[in-house]
């Protein structure tokens, strides 16, 4: 039986893991200052669930508006671009995993809470080091690791053996270098590849496709990359709530001395994000606002 390629999974993917077009569009649009609000909504009405989702969003508790939000414009001045980008990905994600194909290896669960801890680790370091970058680390942190959730679905055996290879050679064998030794590429190569199919600015590609690598990313994104690089093992460490780095993927020895990443900074960080965790779970979940 031939392995499957990056090209083929991503061909096949239009029927299990599609992101709206429409969602492409408006993140291109929120990245150019000078789109109007009226070109941004022109885009969002393409797409009747993502406008459903907006609207009911604007209309929660949490945004406590004075009349009742019934247009996609008035939506959108009322979250803001920031909030519309991390909406926007996080609700199409939920909706296109919701149709992945049931598997146990990689539960749902897992998958979200490990993305939403780099999200909000990511979003953390970036308003420190480069408040720029907040939200667009935040969105790499959330979709860091979705070649490995497409892999989980499509190919779960090849890539759950990987995974007990490196378990078996802890010293040696990165979870990376295992899939690559059993599927050829591994998931962060299939990740850059989707989002770059999906038409995904190319600083969520970038972050999605080095955060492994990050010594090899392309100059102008390096620092984003950094980020989600450092996010990814200190959202593993949240998870299993350890504040020692041993415990997590091992981070590029220069970009711990560059973050000044100590013990105190560590355990802050990780006090902090299990702090806001909650609330950026709720950010995908699909019955936010009711």
């Amino acid at each position: 039986m031939s392995l499957p390629t990056i090209e083929s999974l991503i061909k096949g993917s239009g029927r299990l893991l599609a992101m709206p077009r429409a969602v492409g569009d408006v993140l291109h649009l929120l990245d150019s200052p000078n789109s109007r609000q009226s070109e941004i909504a022109r885009h969002l009405e393409q797409d009747p669930a993502l406008v459903a989702i907006l609207l009911r969003l604007a209309n929660s508790p949490a945004f406590a508006p004075a009349r009742t939000v019934d247009s996609v414009e008035r939506a959108i001045v009322l979250l803001g671009r920031e909030h519309l980008r991390r909406l926007l990905v996080a609700s199409a994600l939920t909706q296109a995993a919701e149709h992945l194909p049931n598997q146990e290896l990689l539960p749902l669960e897992t998958f979200w809470r490990h993305s939403s801890y780099c999200a909000v680790i990511a979003r953390m370091l970036a308003e420190e080091l480069a408040p720029n970058l907040a939200g667009s680390v935040f969105l790499g942190g959330l979709l860091h690791d979705l070649g490995q959730l497409f892999l989980f679905t499509q190919e779960p055996n090849a890539e759950h053996q990987a995974f007990l290879n490196s378990l078996g050679d802890l010293e040696t064998l990165s979870p990376s270098d295992a899939e690559r030794a059993e599927l050829g590429f591994d998931h962060a190569q299939l990740g850059g590849a989707l989002a770059e199919h999906w038409g995904l600015p190319a600083s969520l590609v970038a972050c999605i496709r080095y955060h492994h690598e990050p010594l090899a990313a392309p100059e102008d994104y390096a620092l984003a990359v950094a980020i989600i690089h450092v996010a990814n093992s200190l959202a593993h460490l949240a998870e299993f709530d350890s504040r020692d780095l041993l415990d997590a993927p091992p981070i590029e020895s220069s970009i711990i001395e560059r973050f000044k990443l100590d013990e105190a900074r560590v355990t802050q960080i990780i006090d902090e994000a299990q702090h806001q965790i909650l609330a950026v779970e709720a950010l995908r979940n699909p019955k936010l606002g009711e």
